[in-house]
C-alpha cells in the first residue's frame, strides 16, 4: 500500500489523481449535507481484490467509526465512498460505549448513509412492508437478516425512505437537530418525536 495523499493509502499509486478526486467530491457531499467538516478517517483504496480481502472488505465498502473507511473494487464510486464516509462522519464521537449504547437505530444510520449519498439506488416500489421491515432493525447485527429478507437495494432504499420522511416532516434543520441530540445523548426515538411527531 502506498500513502497517496495525507491519509489516503492505495494499492494502485498509479492512478492516485483519479483516486483523490473521487475521494475530495465524495467528501465536499458529505461536508455540505452536515453543513461542518467531518472527521479525516484513514481511507483505503483498494484496486484489486486480494487488497479488500488482506483488509476483511466482504462487500463493497466499510466504514469503522470515525477512524477508517475502506473500499474494494466494486466501491469505487462517488455513491460508496460518500456512503461510507457519511457513517464515518455520524460516527464521529463513537468511543466503546457508543458502539454498544448505539446512539442511532442501525435503519436510521444506514438509511442515513443511503440518503446523503443516493447509494445503492432501487429501482422498484418501496413498499410499505419494507419500510416497516427496516423499521424493526435497531442493532447493527440486524441488518444482514433484513437485507437478505428483502435483497440489499431494497433494504437500503426503504431505511433511505424513512430518513427522507424525516427530512421532509422536520427538513434539513430538524434532521440534523436529531443527529447532534442522539449524539450527545437523547433518546433517539423521543427526540425523533418531538421534531416530527412519529
Amino acid at each position: 500500500m502506498t500513502e497517496i495523499a495525507p491519509r489516503v493509502w492505495s494499492d494502485a499509486p498509479g492512478r492516485a489523481g483519479a483516486l483523490l478526486d473521487l475521494t475530495e467530491v465524495s467528501r465536499a457531499t458529505v461536508v455540505s449535507f452536515f453543513g461542518d467538516v467531518p472527521p479525516k478517517p484513514a481511507i483505503v483504496l483498494c484496486t484489486r481484490r486480494a487488497c479488500a480481502e488482506a483488509f476483511g472488505i466482504g462487500g463493497n465498502g466499510l466504514s469503522v467509526a470515525d477512524a477508517v473507511v475502506m473500499v474494494s473494487p466494486g466501491g469505487l464510486t462517488q455513491g460508496t465512498l460518500t456512503h461510507e464516509m457519511t457513517h464515518s462522519r455520524l460516527h464521529r464521537r463513537m468511543g466503546l460505549r457508543n458502539i454498544v449504547r448505539q446512539p442511532y437505530p442501525t435503519w436510521f444510520d444506514e438509511g442515513l448513509a443511503t440518503y446523503v449519498a443516493d447509494h445503492p439506488r432501487w429501482p422498484g416500489t418501496v413498499t410499505a412492508e419494507a419500510r416497516a421491515r427496516v423499521r424493526e432493525v435497531a442493532h447493527v447485527w440486524q441488518w444482514d437478516d433484513a437485507y437478505q429478507a428483502l435483497g440489499t437495494g431494497l433494504a437500503y432504499r426503504a431505511a433511505a425512505t424513512e430518513v427522507a420522511d424525516i427530512d421532509r416532516a422536520a427538513g434539513r434543520a430538524g434532521l440534523l437537530e436529531l443527529i447532534a441530540r442522539a449524539e450527545a445523548g437523547e433518546p433517539f426515538y423521543e427526540v425523533l418525536e418531538e421534531l416530527t411527531g412519529q
